[in-house]
């Protein structure tokens, strides 16, 4: 874990209808008019209003009297997705540790849409959750104003951001996806195949971005693609290097964005006799066990998935108790070299 420096609290202040009224220059009454769709206020007010409600990050308050000033047990927990499999393990850690302590993990499902991540935020910050855990890194404006503006603990996970909202507990992908493209390349590998999702996840992006990066610097690309419009699953892995290889049959190596994926292509080669890696190379991402116990262990980066969620719980309950947090964490990497690159 690299060394980072220890900050105190960060001191937020929850943003509320007399701060938008007072940035409107409008009453308290004019606002509520806007949040209840009610009549009688000029369309170019009502404009100005919601202008500055999305720049302030401003959610209403659906709980009500002393029960909304008292702390909830609930922290909402945010991911794209529990087709990978990947965030199983991450909402695992997340749970056990918030269980211990008396929380309660609430999950909502982004699939991988920034719009409907917006949704699903606004909506659980308007129940005054104690936290967040939020994963995934592809936000609209809003959300990261909702977020800047909580004053709630908010923690980013897997990803390290350029500028974490508060607090970031992960690994840098980037790195991750030089480390691997740079063995694959030391093996001697060539031709390039990638099998994945479309760009919606942000984090598969900048892997694949990475690895082109290292791949041109000596003249190689990943020039043959098969995306999908979710986590593929074994069953798109099998069609990706299937699509792959009939586009390009002297394909070196395949890289797949998750090792689920990996798998379903490396079963597809047993059956039909493909030899991995002496006629395809095969290198997913994640590290899951599975990927280890096949006849020849899978080539993968192995990320700390339940460490992760474990530490983002315990950096949201120690923050509420109001001890000092370490803003940025970086769990770090492992490159398995295996067997099938």
């Amino acid at each position: 874990m690299a060394d980072t420096e220890e900050k105190n609290r960060k001191s937020r202040t929850r943003r509320t209808l007399r701060d938008v009224a007072e940035v409107a220059h409008v009453s308290e009454m004019t606002v509520s008019r806007v949040l209840t769709g009610k009549p009688g206020v000029a369309p170019a007010t009502k404009e100005k209003i919601l202008r500055i409600i999305d720049d302030l990050g401003y959610v209403p308050n659906r709980l009500a009297g002393s029960l909304a000033t008292s702390r909830s047990n609930q922290v909402a927990v945010i991911i794209p997705s529990l087709i990978n499999n990947v965030f199983p393990e991450v909402t695992s850690g997340i749970a056990d540790s918030l269980e211990r302590a008396g929380y309660n993990a609430v999950v909502g499902i982004t699939d991988y849409n920034p719009v409907k991540e917006e949704s699903l935020i606004r909506s659980m910050m308007s129940w005054r959750p104690a936290g967040f855990i939020v994963a995934g890194h592809n936000s609209t404006t809003r959300t990261q104003n909702m977020l800047r503006n909580a004053d709630i603990p908010v923690v980013e996970i897997m990803d390290i951001p350029d500028e974490p909202v508060d607090i970031c507990i992960g690994l840098y992908q980037k790195e991750a996806a030089r480390a691997l493209a740079r063995h694959l390349v030391a093996k001697g590998y060539r031709s390039f195949g990638y099998v994945g999702l479309n760009d919606r996840d942000s984090s598969a992006a900048k892997r694949f971005s990475a690895m082109q990066e290292i791949l041109l610097q000596t003249e190689l690309s990943i020039d043959h693609r098969a995306l999908f419009d979710q986590p593929p699953d074994m069953v798109m892995g099998k069609q990706g290097v299937i699509d792959l290889l009939a586009e390009n049959p002297n394909l070196d190596v395949v890289v797949f964005s998750n090792d689920t994926a990996a798998i379903g292509a490396y079963m597809h080669c047993i059956e039909k006799g493909i030899e991995v890696p002496e006629q395809l190379a095969i290198a997913g991402f994640s590290g899951l066990n599975t990927g280890q116990t096949m006849p020849k262990k899978l080539t993968t980066i192995a990320t700390k998935r339940y460490e992760i969620g474990r530490l983002a719980a315990r950096a949201v309950i120690n923050e509420l108790d109001g001890q000092n947090v370490t803003r940025l964490v970086d769990l770090g990497f492992e490159l398995i070299e295996g067997e099938t690159a």
